[in-house]
């Protein structure tokens, strides 16, 4: 929690105490528990929809009072309340408390803060994302090429004009307004119940696995923290992250866990080989612009469900389709072998539902009877919950100058000017969701001929990326730093990577010896190292795009910046991840992944 948000929560609570030394009525504390896991989200300019936990032992609470920047505003006997009187394009803070009989009160909640979008013209359609040709250098903005040269004094006004060659004040406004869209179409038992699932080892063949056991809320942004993820057949199922260990040198999964925070954003494609798309090519859709185009997925049975049972306005209708493939593959949760297809084997995962879910489906759709599309629908429900965009260069785009330190604000500007980053993670999205050079280390399972024909993948978006280590499609690299350097210079970093064996220093692979090392590697080295040939003589734009020779202290200020788009309620212990993991009580059905660290501490 920041000092600016403690010291509020302070102001606010002796305020608060000296209004109940007035009124020596109530009597402060007398709840044992305050209301917790308060969550504010912004549904428009005037209106913020308000959530939070009962307190233990709840059943002394009559009623709870809402208060915004340090005013009570209302009054509620549910644990959710929608401020319809906020002001446009202003920042407000919420806290609650609970009274009971005899004008008995709690302590107050936690606190949490919100900004309203600055009107209700956008419609919320496009996520901030665009497609450029060409970038800014750093003698337009500021006179000079070298980012270390730029008077310290002269970084707000440098900024302000690659801010606004960038127009990321108005993208921001486009991707807050997307998120305010997302968010009024949430549903909270749906979301609910999806969370339900998502953490339950019931959708696995052999009920040893769940989604949370490569993509947990705790775990970098919604991710596992491991190169390469371990899914079934763990020694020890509830351990997530590094300690996660099936017994075989070369783990089973290919590519590395995409965080899940966030993945609502994506309007275009779902997965790293974007193998559930639109069937919408690129010059028929606008970067960033969500579409009505039909989907395409791997699957017949669920393409023809996508199209013809979700709307084509549906604003989770990717994540729908993304839903239907982890359970079906064999690596990850089970394979669908002895059915006739593998949608025969979801309806069956559906069916073992029904006995003690199909109450919870019940509430949520209206019938008993379980389908997987709406277990898909659940699901997405609770992944698209996964929203945060909120971090301190946001803020420097709103005007706060103090929320960057001046390293963070030469990697910016560097980034934006001279580096050539921009140029690729453009947008407040830091991505064109287009699949893009360069190439990165390939070793593992899929280390030879993976990906498209230039073993290329979906460019991530780089909210949130100082969360979401190792990086790349394999995860090959540990750090921001390393990844900057590779894209300094390709050729020098994937021939110095497989020279110096960096595989083995990864820390999911630290642990090996020379040879298992070189197990995991396979053919991956020469693979690599043949590509970048065969591309660098077909002088692919990706390697060209990316020779830029930083310096050291030119990569520690993009990994200032890169750090700086991290929103801290994404950070493992906020109350919006506690929010995002059920109570360790197994579930519906006693089959929930209660997941732990490699020392057994919960997650």
């Amino acid at each position: 929690m920041s000092n600016v948000k403690t010291g509020f929560i302070r102001a606010v609570f002796t305020g608060f105490m000296c209004i109940l030394l007035v009124r020596p009525a109530l009597a402060l504390a007398d709840i044992e528990h305050p209301p917790t896991q308060l969550i504010a989200k912004t549904h428009s300019s005037t209106q913020v929809a308000l959530e939070w936990q009962a307190p233990i032992g709840s059943e002394q609470v009559v009623a709870y009072r809402v208060f915004r920047d340090g005013k009570r505003i209302g009054k509620t006997k549910e644990t959710f309340y929608v401020d319809t009187s906020a002001v446009p394009g202003s920042e407000h803070t919420y806290f609650v408390v609970a009274f009971a009989r005899g004008k008995i009160v709690s302590e107050p909640s936690n606190v949490d803060t919100v900004k309203t979008l600055i009107n209700d013209d956008n419609s919320g359609l496009h996520n901030g994302s665009v497609l450029r040709v060409g970038v800014l250098s750093l003698g337009q903005v500021c006179g000079t090429n070298s980012i270390e040269e730029v008077p310290a004094a002269s970084l707000d006004a440098c900024l302000d004009t690659a801010i606004e060659h960038y127009t990321l004040k108005e993208g921001l406004n486009d991707l807050r307004a997307f998120v305010a869209r997302l968010r009024r179409a949430e549903n909270r038992s749906e979301i609910e119940l999806g969370k339900r699932l998502f953490h339950s080892k019931v959708l696995s063949k052999n009920y040893d696995t769940s989604c949370s056991s490569c993509h947990h809320p705790a775990v970098g942004c919604g991710g596992d923290g491991l190169s390469m993820p371990i899914g079934v057949a763990a020694f020890d199922e509830n351990v997530i992250g590094l300690g996660r260990y099936d017994g075989n040198v070369v783990p089973k999964v290919g590519r590395n866990s995409q965080p899940i925070c966030n993945s609502a954003l994506w309007v275009e494609s779902m997965f790293w080989d974007k193998r559930v798309t639109l069937q919408e090519s690129n010059a028929e859709s606008t970067v960033g612009m969500v579409s009505t185009a039909p989907i395409r997925t791997p699957e017949r049975d669920v393409t023809d469900v996508m199209n013809e049972d979700i709307a084509a306005e549906h604003p989770r209708r990717l994540l729908i389709a993304q839903a239907h493939f982890p359970v079906v593959a064999e690596a990850e949760m089970g394979s669908a072998e002895g059915f006739e297809s593998p949608q025969e084997y979801r309806e069956y995962l559906a069916e073992r539902l029904q006995t003690d879910w199909g109450e919870l489906f019940n509430d949520v759709y209206g019938s008993v009877k379980v389908t997987y599309l709406q277990v898909a629908e659940a699901l997405a429900a609770y992944q698209a919950s996964f929203l945060f965009i909120d971090n301190p260069f946001f803020d420097y785009i709103d005007g706060n100058k103090a929320s960057l330190s001046e390293m963070e604000k030469r990697g910016a500007l560097f980034f934006l000017a001279g580096s050539g980053c921009a140029n690729c993670h453009d947008g407040v999205m830091f991505t064109p969701e287009r699949t893009r050079g360069p190439l990165y280390p390939q070793f593992g399972i899929l280390g030879v001929g993976d990906g498209n024909a230039k073993t290329q993948f979906r460019m991530p978006s780089l909210l949130n990326v100082g969360l979401t280590a190792p990086y790349g499609d394999k995860g090959a690299f540990a750090t921001l730093e390393r990844v900057i350097q590779h894209y300094s210079d390709t050729v020098g970093s994937l021939q110095g990577y497989f020279d110096n064996n960096e595989v083995c220093l990864l820390p999911q692979f630290a642990h090996l010896n020379g040879e298992q090392c070189a197990e995991v590697i396979g053919e991956g080295d020469d693979f690599t190292l043949e590509t970048l040939a065969a591309q660098r003589a077909a002088s692919d734009r990706g390697d060209n795009a990316i020779i830029r020779g930083y310096s050291e202290q030119e990569v520690a200020y993009l990994a200032a910046f890169l750090r700086s788009l991290t929103d801290p309620e994404a950070i493992a212990g906020s109350e919006e991840v506690n929010a995002l993991i059920p109570p360790r009580d197994g579930g519906p059905d006693g089959h929930q992944l209660d997941a732990i660290d490699i020392d057994g501490k919960p997650l």
